[in-house]
Formats: C-alpha cells, structure tokens, sequence
C-alpha cells in the first residue's frame, strides 16, 4: 500500500484520538474538581462531559468500523486483518467501561465517590491509551 492510499484516513483518525484525548483531560479535570473547595464544578458538569466522552468515542469507533481506516489496512494488508479485528473488539468494552463511569456518577450525585471514580476512570484511560497507540502502531505496520 502507497502511503497515499490512506493518508487521508490516517490524518483522520490521528486527529480523531488527539480530540478524544483532550476531552479526556477536560473529563479528569471536571472528576479531580469537584466538590472541591476552591472549585464551582458539580457532579452534573462531571456528568455532562463523561456523556460528551461516551458520545464521541461511540461516533469514532463506529467510524473504525464502518470501513474507514482500520478495514481499508486490513483489506490492503491480509497480514495485518488479525491485528485489525482484534483493535476492534475493544471497542465494546471501552463504550462499556465509559457508560458505566458515566452511570456511577449518575446512581448518587450527592455521593459522588470521589477516589473511586477518579481511579476507575485514570483505568479507562490506561486502557484507552493502549488501545489508541495499537491502532497506531497498525498504522505504522500498513
């Protein structure tokens, strides 16, 4: 595959993860701030950015899937169709851990845990991070 071929999917989804990853900072940011003395963020501000996150990953990940970047290497390069699929399956999980984080903060605004949603969603991330630097790293192999 010419390097040309898929440039412009490339671009695409490199600027797709450095979008998601600012709306992450901007998510971590509402999560460690709030209820916060010094701070005016509530539980629906946390709220209303982890929908924002869970929207937006649910819209990028359906654009992997429907033949953008990801299918147009796999069918390009049979060796990396493997490796391809597998990327994808992640998918459902990471929309699963998002909406659940999403829910937690949800089930008792005025209890809002704060330790352990900061940690579960510092988790999400890790597992986000990875997720995005082995779709990267497809893209180098194709």
């Amino acid at each position: 595959m010419e390097a040309h071929d898929t440039a412009p999917s490339v671009e695409h989804l490199l600027a797709e993860h450095r979008r998601l990853h600012v709306m992450l900072r901007l998510a971590r940011s509402a999560i460690s701030h709030h209820g916060g003395p010094a701070t005016n963020v509530t539980v629906d501000d946390v709220v209303r950015v982890l929908r924002q996150v869970c929207e937006e990953l649910a819209h990028h990940f359906a654009d992997e899937e429907s033949g953008n970047c990801l299918e147009e290497i796999a069918r390009n390069r049979p060796l990396l169709v493997e490796q391809a699929r597998l990327i994808c399956a992640e998918h459902p999980e990471l929309l699963r851990r998002i909406y659940k984080l999403t829910a937690q903060a949800l089930d008792d605004p005025q209890t809002l845990d704060q330790i352990a949603i900061e940690r579960d969603f510092d988790c999400f991330c890790e597992q986000l991070y990875a997720h995005d630097a082995a779709e990267i790293n497809l893209l180098r192999q194709a």
